[in-house]
C-alpha cells in the first residue's frame, strides 16, 4: 500500500491559514498562548509556524489583523437580521458590539501600544455603519434620527460602557445600553404615558 503525500501549501497560503485559526486560540488564551499548544490545535509541527512567520510577535500581528479582516467581512454579510422586532435588533447589535469590543481589545494586547494605530489607519472603515444602516432602514418611520446616524452613536454607546467597566466604575449591562440607545435619559417606551 502507498501512501500519498498531501499537496504541499504556498507559503502564504500556510500564513493566513495558521493566523486565522490563532484568532480564537489568542481571544481564549490571551498573550499567553504558546506556540506549542497553537502546533498541537492545528495539528502541524512548531516548526512549520516558525517558518512561516519567523518569530512569535510576527504570528501575534498576523492574528490581529486577521481579527480586524474577518470582522469586517461579518459586518458586510450582515451583524443582525433586519426583519427582526426593532428592541431585537438593538439588543442584537448592543451585545455584538460589545462582544466585539471586548475582543478587540484582546487581540490589540497581542501586540505593542506603538503599533495599535497602524491596525486603523487607512481609508475610513465604513462597514459598520453601513451595516448599522442596512438594518434599521426598515424602521427608519420609528428613529428620531436617520438609519446612518445610529452606528455611530451605538458604537460611542459601547465603547463607553465597555470604559466604564474597565475604570472600575459601574458600568452599564446590555440592557442598560439597549434602554438607553432606545429611550434615552428623557424618552419614555411607546405606549407609556
Amino acid at each position: 500500500m502507498t501512501s500519498t503525500r498531501a499537496e504541499p501549501m504556498a507559503p502564504e497560503d500556510r500564513r493566513s491559514m495558521i493566523a486565522e485559526q490563532a484568532v480564537p486560540l489568542f481571544l481564549e488564551h490571551g498573550a499567553g498562548l504558546t506556540t506549542r499548544q497553537l502546533a498541537e490545535e492545528l495539528g502541524i509541527a512548531e516548526g512549520t509556524i516558525f517558518r512561516a512567520f519567523g518569530d512569535k510577535e510576527a504570528l501575534k500581528r498576523a492574528a490581529v489583523e486577521t481579527f480586524f479582516a474577518q470582522s469586517r467581512a461579518r459586518m458586510e454579510e450582515g451583524m443582525v437580521d433586519p426583519s427582526l422586532p426593532l428592541e431585537e435588533k438593538i439588543v442584537a447589535l448592543v451585545r455584538g458590539t460589545r462582544m466585539w469590543m471586548r475582543n478587540m481589545m484582546r487581540m490589540l494586547s497581542l501586540v505593542d501600544r506603538e503599533e495599535i494605530p497602524s491596525f486603523f489607519k487607512g481609508p475610513r472603515d465604513d462597514a459598520y455603519r453601513t451595516g448599522v444602516a442596512a438594518i434599521f432602514a426598515p424602521n427608519a418611520d420609528e428613529l428620531t434620527i436617520p438609519p446612518d446616524r445610529l452606528g455611530p452613536i451605538v458604537r460611542i454607546a459601547g465603547m463607553a460602557a465597555n470604559a466604564a467597566g474597565l475604570a472600575n466604575d459601574a458600568g452599564l449591562s446590555d440592557d442598560e445600553l439597549v434602554h438607553f440607545i432606545l429611550y434615552g435619559i428623557a424618552g419614555r417606551p411607546r405606549g407609556e404615558d
